[in-house]
């Protein structure tokens, strides 16, 4: 009714710019009684998604669900919620301005730097505010004019925190014949007001107003101006608005009076009903602390299904709590963020034990790292130390996966010596989680392929017994498997280099610098007497160039270390040898002294250490009769 009695026209422009993705967005959502308008600007360094229009469809999607003036603030804290619930790659930043009419009375909200205008007869009647250090010295002094690069300075966007503190006028009546004007920073921080009211002034449609005001923003970049990265501006013209009934009017004002003349009535009750209200919000508060309490005792021992419990218990008493109450409110909105937060990451340990069990690892590491993340922000140091270990179980069983299915390669094209190198890989790092079920299993393989391998062994050797039988006849054909055995050898010596390389980075990364050189040398060795394709060759010896420089500065840390072990063992055997000593063996004793000269000899070192242990020497030599 209320909107087939209005008339509100809207129009607006939207472009990326300069920018690689478009980085702004509008949306609008009418309804039979309220309308709602987002606008959004990204700051982030996200390239795949627009994080400007997640947060306007979050707001579109939470007015839809609950259409009212009055719950703006919850719209924006919806969309500060899904922003950092995206906020997994990088974190997300996003300025925003809400708009939502009744047809008769609007009402809007800022968080960040995006602008809202009201025109009416060629005069600003309404400029609305934005959350920048701009703003700040403008307010500080608005004679002057700040430096234009603090527009981009905020002090409150979506993704800074859990909780954000928007700046939400009003309720206001809608004017007929007043225009809105809706703008990114892009647009409104280099256009000035005067110019933006001589557009307006100039023109006779809302499209023709948009379009001069895009061709003043182009025309300012041919200005010496910084290239212009994505801009919106949307224009909403006020034709027509919904008035109410005049005995609907009355009416209001008769109850009104009524309500005036209650409140008095009702003032004794009401401090009585506040005395209540108080009690019980503070009695359900502290029953919502034990819940904590309790949860993230069980979490803390890995009892997640009594944790989720107990914050099921605590989300009940939260509902229970009156959030429109003045008393506790920043204690309240608090505790509820807490308590949604922690059942969340609760929930998110468990999917990810799900997704765990379900050998669905790819899907356990994601949400384990978002789980890692969520319980840091939190301070959950148990529970991060947990998803922590979870993530380094799931990478050894992600490495298995993978030499398992390497290795189900190689057996399917007949490479058993390769497969069972790969399933003993499999085999020593399941070794690391102690998973007697999945070794079954791998050891199951190794023994069919083994199988095979010997049952082709014994073909082979038929096939070596036929051909001996017919050699003349067979002799062209023996050229062509020849060639083709060429070729398939110079393909296995590419996988095998490959796979040289890789258990190589493996061992080296364990520490393993011995068998790594060891690798590298197998691998340089096929690389000198490979004959295959160039290109291959090529790539191969960008990987073993690598590999050696990696090997090269390992052992050089290597050697560093083993003469700190020497030195070591030498101090142990000259201990071993006052020991002896103390205890009269002092054959015992002389022998390690020497053992620990020997060390000395063999580390070309001739100091004060080995003159010590000559002077011990002599006095043994000394005490003997």
């Amino acid at each position: 009714m209320r909107k087939l009695n209005s008339n509100l026209v809207m129009d607006f422009i939207s472009e990326k710019g300069n920018d690689q993705i478009e980085k702004t967005y509008i949306a609008c959502t009418p309804l039979e009684n309220y309308m709602c308008i987002a606008i959004a600007e990204s700051y982030d360094n996200e390239t795949e998604e627009n994080s400007a229009q997640i947060a306007v469809q979050a707001v579109l999607s939470a007015f839809v669900r609950k259409p009212s003036l009055k719950h703006i603030p919850e719209y924006i804290r919806y969309a500060n919620k899904q922003i950092f619930l995206h906020s997994t790659k990088c974190q997300l930043k996003v300025s925003l301005t809400v708009f939502v009419t009744d047809y008769t009375w609007m009402r809007y909200a800022v968080c960040g730097n995006t602008k809202l205008y009201c025109i009416y007869e060629n005069i600003f009647t309404l400029t609305g505010r934005t959350q920048t250090i701009y703003q700040q010295l403008l307010d500080k002094d608005a004679g002057a004019e700040p430096d234009q690069s603090e527009i981009h300075n905020l002090t409150e966007y979506l993704g800074k925190s859990r909780r954000i503190k928007p700046l939400i006028s009003r309720k206001t009546r809608l004017t007929e014949g007043s225009v809105l004007l809706f703008a990114t920073s892009n647009l409104w921080g280099r256009l000035s007001d005067v110019e933006i009211l001589d557009a307006y002034e100039d023109t006779k449609t809302n499209k023709e107003f948009l379009d001069t005001l895009q061709e003043l923003l182009l025309s300012l970049q041919g200005q010496g101006q910084q290239k212009i990265g994505s801009y919106t501006a949307a224009f909403l013209s006020v034709e027509k608005v919904f008035h109410e009934d005049v005995q609907k009017e009355k009416k209001k004002k008769r109850i009104f009076i009524i309500i005036i003349i209650a409140i008095f009535i009702l003032a004794l009750v009401l401090c009585i009903t506040i005395l209540s209200v108080r009690a019980l919000d503070r009695k359900k508060i502290k029953q919502i602390r034990e819940y904590d309490k309790k949860a993230v005792r069980y979490a803390d021992y890995g009892n997640y299904d009594k944790a989720l419990e107990e914050y099921g218990y605590a989300e009940e008493t939260v509902n229970k709590l009156n959030m429109d109450n003045w008393q506790y409110t920043s204690e309240k909105e608090e505790l509820s963020e807490t308590v949604s937060g922690r059942k969340f990451l609760i929930e998110l340990i468990q999917e990810a034990g799900t997704a765990f069990t379900g050998q669905d690892y790819k899907q356990a590491e994601k949400i384990y790292k978002q789980a890692q993340q969520e319980a840091a922000f939190q301070g959950l140091d148990t529970i991060e130390d947990e998803a922590a270990a979870k993530l380094i179980e799931t990478d050894i069983y992600i490495q298995v996966s993978q030499t398992v299915t390497l290795g189900d390669m190689y057996a399917s094209a007949e490479e058993y010596e390769e497969a069972l190198e790969q399933y003993q890989k499999a085999l020593e790092f399941l070794n690391k989680v102690n998973n007697l079920e999945m070794q079954a299993e791998i050891q199951a393989k190794i023994f069919n392929v083994r199988s095979q391998q010997k049952a082709a062994d014994q073909a082979e050797e038929e096939i070596k017994k036929a051909e001996e039988e017919a050699k003349q006849e067979k002799e062209e054909k023996k050229k062509q498997e020849k060639e083709k055995k060429k070729q398939q050898a110079a393909d296995r010596e590419i996988i095998q280099m490959n796979t040289l390389i890789t258990s190589a980075s493996k061992a080296l990364e364990e520490g393993r610098i011995k068998r790594a050189g060891k690798l590298y040398k197998e691998v340089l060795s096929k690389y000198n007497s490979f004959s295959g394709n160039a290109e291959d060759a090529e790539k191969v010896y960008a990987d073993i160039t690598a590999l050696g420089q990696a090997i090269t500065e390992a052992k050089a840390k290597e050697e560093e270390d083993a003469e700190q072990k020497k030195l070591a063992l030498a101090s142990k055997y000259i201990l071993q040898a006052k020991e002896a000593a103390r205890n009269g063996k002092k054959d015992k004793a002389v022998q390690y002294y020497e053992k620990a000269l020997d060390v000395y000899k063999e580390m070309d070192i001739w100091d004060e250490r080995p003159e010590a242990v000559y002077e011990a020497l002599e006095e043994l030599g000394t005490g003997e009769s």
